[in-house]
């Protein structure tokens, strides 16, 4: 990424759980697959990449969930708040925007899985909009665990 990371601060709900991380707010993505929706209980899910190794939990740490063969979610142990995704290969590591201390300040820059996206949720922005299969990665991801894309 070319935007320099800041130092950012966040956390759940209820408080139990705080970070801060070095993250790029411009970097920001809407990501409109399954997984995400199911996730975040959202038509979409709005996540800001962290520099690697960048996010220290400062109080109580998230419990974690694994949501598909190669990255897990987590979340406050006591209210429930969707606060990171992390790939298990330990390649990125992202926040949930509406986490952040300053949510006003992320700049989303792209919509992700828009072939997955609610009929309904529309959004009026020019971003550029990605399928997940013009994704390779993804696509190799999930053809590596044996399924296809959620």
């Amino acid at each position: 990424m070319e935007e320099k990371a800041i130092k950012v601060g966040g956390g759940c709900l209820c408080g139990s759980v705080r970070y801060e991380a070095e993250a790029h707010l411009q970097g920001a993505y809407y990501c409109h697959c399954r997984t995400c929706q199911r996730a975040s209980g959202a038509p979409a899910e709005a996540s800001v990449p962290v520099e690697p190794g960048s996010l220290k939990f400062t109080k109580k740490k998230p419990r974690y969930f694994q949501s598909s063969p190669f990255a897990e979610r987590g979340f406050c142990p006591d209210c429930g708040s969707r606060l990171t995704y992390r790939m298990l290969s330990g390649e990125s590591t992202t926040v949930a925007a509406g986490s952040l201390d300053h949510p006003e300040k992320v700049v989303p820059s792209i919509h992700y899985c828009v072939d997955t996206q609610l009929p309904w949720y529309k959004t009026d922005d020019q971003l550029p909009r990605v399928r997940s299969d013009e994704i390779p990665e993804l696509v190799a991801m999930w053809a590596e665990a044996g399924q296809k894309k959620k």
